[in-house]
């Protein structure tokens, strides 16, 4: 989803399957606020294969509502081969308001809430939580 509009479809869709009560929690992985560009990499070693990846998150326009996330794998094949494989991910960045805007436009009772993890630096990550109205 890149856009408010793809949101709240989504938030719909989820909506219309709650009970009165009901909640849906959503996971970004970054809201405008709080992106920053990063990079990530590790790997595997296994009997038939092994892999390397690099993950590299980046924006390269921060006046639209969206970022970029490029992964480069190196797949060593049973036989010593090895090849190069890339992918591109281009995600939505919407600020926290419109994922609150969106969520009680389609008739949620919208929460933003800190996710604390021991993996991750505090304010890092934010879910937001979605209530069905009685």
């Amino acid at each position: 989803m890149t856009t408010a509009a793809e949101l709240r479809q989504a938030f719909t869709t989820a909506f219309v399957h709650l009970r009165p009560g009901g909640a849906a929690l959503f996971a970004p992985d970054h809201v405008r606020e709080t992106f920053r560009a990063s990079t990530d990499c590790g790997g595997h070693d296994g009997e038939r294969g092994s892999l390397r990846y690099l993950e590299w998150t980046w924006d390269p326009n921060p006046d639209d509502s969206t970022y970029t996330v490029d992964y480069a794998y190196l797949l060593r094949e049973e036989d010593g081969s090895v090849r190069v494989e890339h992918d591109r991910h281009v995600e939505g960045l919407l600020s926290r308001e419109e994922w609150m805007r969106t969520l009680e436009q389609v008739g949620f009772e919208a929460e933003c809430v800190p996710f604390e993890h021991s993996e991750l630096p505090a304010a890092e990550l934010e879910v937001f939580v979605g209530r069905r109205r009685w």
